[in-house]
Order: C-alpha cells, then structure tokens, then sequence
C-alpha cells in the first residue's frame, strides 16, 4: 500500500478519535498555536487532538525542492494542584520530500514532550484575570533519528503571561530550546515569542445560558534558530529568523473548543540555502473533564 495514502487519513483519524471519549466543561478561549497561563483545576485532565500540515518549496540549481509535513498532535494536561499542570505530548508524523526526481517519505512517531507548567502569580478582578506560569520539560527521542525525530534528549523552558476579560484574551510567551548532540548532529537552540489575541464575536451579549462562542484569532510568533551542527562542524545552511502570523477562528461551547488557524511566514531572514516554509494549516479539538 503507498504509505502516503495510509498515513495521511491515519493521522486525521488518529487525532480526532483518542478524544471521542472525553468531555469538558465551560471553557475560555485558548491560543491556537502557542500556551496559555490560565489554570488547569486540580485533578482536572485536558486532551488536546491537533493536526498540522505544513508545505514549503522552492528552486534550488534548477532542482524543484518540495517539503509536506503532516503532524497529528495529541496532548493530555492534568492539574496535580490548582496551580501545578503537567502535560505530555506525543505527536505522529508523515514527511514527504522531493528534490528534483527523487521523492522520500518517512512515518512514524515524533519526538514526544513532557513539561510542567506552576501558576507563579495570579491577580483576580471583576471580569478580567492576570497570570503567570513559567514551565520547562524535556523532550524525548521516540521519533526515528534523521527522518522523524533528532535522536537526542533536549530540554526547553519558558515563560507565559495571559490578560484574560469576558470580551477577550491575550496570551504571551517566551520559549528556549536547549537542543542536544545525537550521533553527530546537533540541531541548533531556538528562541520564540508569541502573542496570541482572541477576541469574542458572537454572541454579543452573554448570558448564564450561553451555550457557545465565537472567537476571532490573531497571533504573532517571532522565531528565531541557531544553525544546527554536523560532527562538530557548523552548517551554514540552517537556522535564521521567521516571523509568523496567524489569523483564526474558534468554537468554544460547554463542552469542547474546536479552531482552525493558518499560520503564514510574513518575514524571512534565514541562513544560506534552508528551505523556508510557505504555511501550515493548524486545526484541533481541545475537550476537558
């Protein structure tokens, strides 16, 4: 069987059926593609589905360069107190790559995550709430090395600010990747940060019996990655700087938060011949209980 046309609807049917069997109560709005500082309850569990597909090409020498990376993420968070969350996240991964005549495809599991997220400061007002979460975990080899995943440990931590109204909220965030050496390669450590808006559109006026929102997404991601390291020699065709914007939607109901966004590269300053992405298209399924 072509592995295209079994890993692409696996991941889809992947990512949404490990969350048929969970249900949530009333939710905020949440970011699409970053974190946010508002709290998980204490022995609360969130799973999160989410499916990311990303494409990049161009020419390079003549040769057309294609890149389709298609990412099904599924995420479990759990409130061990009101202020501390830890969360795991394990994604399935499909790479497609074709440079000129030659076409690769690789599957399998990614890289899996665990991090802890604690509830440094909290500030409660009248319809609106302010907080802050600093986090860190590590990130695990269970991807297969050079093709799904990097084949060494890494760590990462950061930082997550959340201004949160009945009309709107506004996340920010400040994350460092510590990336490790794994039989002679070594990816470079990447900084980002994220600013993520979600403002109410419908309804208009709220009540104690409404039974869904609407939110309209904005975010700004700025990332930028050091060039990545081969057998102790620097490669000159990695890492750079990408700044992203995100327009999207969402649908937060009582029990269940469904969004789609499309995350697109406004700017560009990467190092020599690294193949720079053209979108990704992010959707998923958040529910809790």
């Amino acid at each position: 069987m072509n592995e295209t046309l079994f890993w692409r609807p696996s991941i889809l049917a992947m990512s949404l059926l490990l969350t048929l069997w969970v249900v949530i109560p009333a939710s905020w709005a949440a970011p699409i593609a970053t974190n946010t500082a508002l709290p998980i309850s204490n022995d609360a569990i969130i799973v999160r589905a989410q499916l990311v597909a990303t494409h990049a090409a161009d020419s390079l020498g003549g040769l057309n360069r294609h890149v389709d990376r298609f990412e099904a993420r599924t995420v479990l968070g759990y409130g061990l107190t009101s202020k501390l969350a830890i969360f795991g996240m394990l994604p399935v991964v499909n790479i497609e790559r074709t440079i000129g005549d030659i076409r690769t495809t690789d599957s399998g599991l990614g890289d899996a995550a665990l991090f802890a997220r604690y509830e440094l400061l909290r500030s409660d007002k009248p319809g609106r709430t302010f907080r802050i979460a600093p986090y860190a975990g590590l990130r695990f080899p269970t991807g297969k090395e050079g093709t799904t995943g990097d084949g060494s440990l890494d760590a990462f931590a950061g930082l997550i600010a959340t201004l949160a109204s009945t009309q709107w909220v506004l996340d920010t965030q400040l994350r460092h990747d510590f990336n490790a050496e794994s039989n002679g390669f070594e990816r470079g450590d990447a900084t980002r940060f994220d600013v993520s808006f979600q403002y109410r559109w419908s309804p208009a006026k709220v009540v104690r019996e409404t039974p869904a929102f609407v939110y309209g997404v904005l975010e700004l991601s700025a990332n930028y990655s050091e060039r990545n390291r081969i057998s102790g020699v620097t490669d000159p065709n990695s890492g750079g700087f990408l700044l992203y914007l995100t327009p999207g939607l969402q649908y937060a109901a009582r029990r269940w938060i469904v969004d789609f966004g499309v995350k697109i590269p406004v700017l560009s300053d990467l190092n020599g011949t690294a193949l720079e992405p053209d979108y990704s298209i992010l959707t998923s399924i958040r529910v809790n209980f």
